[in-house]
């Protein structure tokens, strides 16, 4: 895997939405995350991130990070954390152009760090579709074990058949 080039994580902000659409609304971002949605959906979706959590989820904070190369500043992808119940369900999506590059396994690393920050979380946790192997390696490279899906704590991520990945903070 090549070294990946420098990155800059910033705080989703209203102006990313083009160039993250630019990015990643793409059938290959959305082949395992339920279907490729319309731009209207698309964007939709980042202004709920924007938006955060409902009022009635007391204690529930979402982070979501725009990813850009330092250098050209083009937005390369996308990082999020759902923090509740002592966890953070972790996601990332990358511009599939740049696949294999080692920009998620950094940008993985980088969040890990950010949610060291968060005392209260005591674990990570990620989802996959059975068929993305991409990103079951991903995680698993990062320190991430299968969990067993019966008992699992509240998932939003969860979705019926799907590989459930844990690891602790630390």
């Amino acid at each position: 895997m090549p070294m990946a080039a420098k990155l800059l994580y910033t705080p989703l902000e209203e102006r990313d939405i083009d160039e993250l659409a630019y990015a990643l609304h793409s059938e290959a971002v959305y082949q395992y995350i339920g279907g490729m949605p319309s731009r209207a959906d698309f964007d939709q979706w980042l202004h709920h991130s924007l938006a955060g959590p409902p009022s009635k989820a007391t204690g529930e904070r979402w982070i979501s990070f725009t990813v850009r190369l330092t250098e050209s500043r083009e937005v390369i992808g996308r990082l999020e954390a759902n923090i509740h119940n002592h966890l953070a369900e972790i996601a990332f999506l990358y511009n599939p152009r740049l696949w294999g590059r080692g920009y998620a396994s950094q940008g993985l690393l980088w969040l890990h760090g950010q949610l060291r920050e968060y005392k209260d979380v005591r674990s990570l946790w990620a989802t996959t579709h059975p068929e993305n192997q991409r990103s079951a390696s991903l995680l698993l490279r990062h320190g991430y074990v299968p969990a067993a899906t019966q008992g699992l704590p509240v998932l939003y991520s969860y979705e019926g058949g799907d590989h459930v990945f844990t690891r602790s903070v630390a």
